[in-house]
């Protein structure tokens, strides 16, 4: 149940995030392949009513909302999972704040490049795009995860020793290999 609670409410903030996203994009309407359209029309009511600065509040005060039942619920379950599966959702939970991170990141840029002017829209438009690019943001992803996990191997390392493994061959077994 803890998985499912955890995987759930990750995916429904994911989508959510990429959902706003795509409403952004849509609502350019002339500058894309499909041009002028009725989902064109509904996306720019929406993308209206989602960069309108007095909507900003109520939406991270829904977002907040969101998070901190997730959390609670997820609190709440793990008094009663098995060890197994705490260990399972922390180790997710780790890969899945490194994304999430990227992603709010990502927003932030947006927001500056929506709501600032001049330099520093054009800068912060340069990096969300360089931010989106497939292949940039993958190959980030893929350092990322590769840097974490060396750093954690040398941290385990460091705290648990080295991994020789001794044998020890008793004298009798070794004497009659011998002869």
């Amino acid at each position: 149940m803890l998985r499912f609670t955890f995987i759930i409410g990750y995916g429904i903030l994911l989508m959510s995030l990429i959902a706003v996203v795509a409403i952004k994009v849509i609502s350019l309407g002339q500058n894309a392949s499909w041009g002028e359209s009725p989902m064109v029309d509904c996306s720019r009511v929406l993308d209206r009513f989602i960069s309108n600065p007095s909507n900003i509040k109520w939406i991270l005060l829904s977002v907040i909302a969101f998070v901190g039942l997730w959390v609670y619920a997820l609190h709440t379950i793990a008094k009663r999972s098995p060890m197994w599966e705490k260990t399972w959702v922390k180790t997710l939970t780790v890969g899945c704040g490194i994304m999430m991170c990227f992603f709010i990141i990502l927003a932030i840029v947006g927001f500056m490049a929506n709501f600032t002017s001049g330099i520093i829209k054009e800068t912060a438009a340069r990096i969300a795009g360089l931010m989106s690019s497939p292949v940039i943001m993958e190959a980030s992803f893929f350092f990322i995860g590769l840097t974490l996990l060396f750093t954690y191997n040398i941290f385990r390392r460091k705290l648990d020793g080295d991994d020789f493994v001794e044998m020890e061959i008793p004298d009798h077994i070794n004497n009659s290999e011998v002869k």
